[in-house]
């Protein structure tokens, strides 16, 4: 019976230890521009939340000045074909209307106000702000440069954490590993003040893809090995593409033990 206690003890202090590195990844989704319709100050937010078929799904809402009041708004975004134009609808109580055109293309079709301009122009330039029945309108501005922070929505940071403090920027390590959505620490092991971490790291096939296309929904598996001094200084990384669903890895290609993590990954030397 005490040899089953210690063992769960040992066990528990283990998992506790383990615990004290984690993973931390912060979206990048939302946007807040302050600029003009006329003569009329506005502050507009704007919220990536996913696609509409090929394209980019942006929704949010504008007001005017320090009113309380907020528009919704919705728009859809595709750098493809390139004689799009961009627009931005609005609509009062939010409730807009939408169809998909047999070339997959996303349209709102009931809306109160748009936003618009030509491809020449681009997005956030040119902008010219209408109702819905009338022909006329109003230029529109935005301060500081809105196409910085549009090209941005859609990242995110993934970073190793200790104790809740960040310490390491994964996607620093490789740019792939910066579309994770899951990372898994399946191994923790300190040696001689040294920390040997192993990392389960799951990717989108094809970030950005909407689920199309060959791997249009699958991943790609990586592991990652970190050494860190007693400071959480990076002293050494490796790492090894296990799974793809675009290509065949054979499962003996790399090895490694998540209870010595100090091993590392070891390559078979037809590797």
């Amino acid at each position: 019976m005490k040899k089953v206690v210690f063992v769960l003890m040992f066990l528990s202090f283990a998992f506790a230890k383990a615990q004290t590195y984690s993973s931390k990844i912060i979206p990048n989704n939302t946007m807040l521009l302050h600029g003009y319709i006329g003569k009329y100050p506005i502050t507009m937010y704007i919220e990536k939340i996913g696609y509409c078929e090929y394209q980019q799904e942006f929704t949010g809402w504008y007001k005017y000045g320090n009113s309380q009041e907020t528009i919704p708004i919705l728009f859809y975004y595709s750098s493809y074909p390139e004689e799009e134009g961009f627009k931005i609808f609005a609509k009062y109580d939010g409730d807009f209307e939408t169809e998909v055109t047999d070339d997959y293309a996303c349209q709102v079709t009931s809306y109160d106000e748009v936003f618009e301009t030509s491809a020449e122009n681009g997005i956030f330039n040119g902008l010219k702000w209408r109702k819905t029945d009338s022909t006329g309108g109003l230029e529109v501005n935005f301060l500081s440069n809105p196409q910085d922070k549009f090209w941005e929505l859609g990242t995110q940071q993934v970073y190793l954490t200790n104790k809740g403090s960040i310490i390491l920027d994964l996607g620093a390590l490789d740019d792939y590993f910066s579309y994770a959505y899951a990372v898994d620490i399946i191994g923790h092991e300190e040696v001689s003040d040294e920390n040997h971490l192993l990392m389960e790291i799951s990717v989108p096939s094809k970030p950005g893809g909407n689920g199309r296309g060959m791997c249009g929904g699958g991943e790609e598996i990586y592991i990652l090995y970190l050494k860190l001094d007693a400071n959480n200084k990076l002293l050494n990384s490796d790492n090894a593409h296990i799974y793809s669903c675009f290509q065949e890895i054979p499962e003996d290609a790399f090895s490694y033990d998540a209870v010595f993590p100090e091993n590392g990954i070891k390559r078979n030397s037809k590797q």
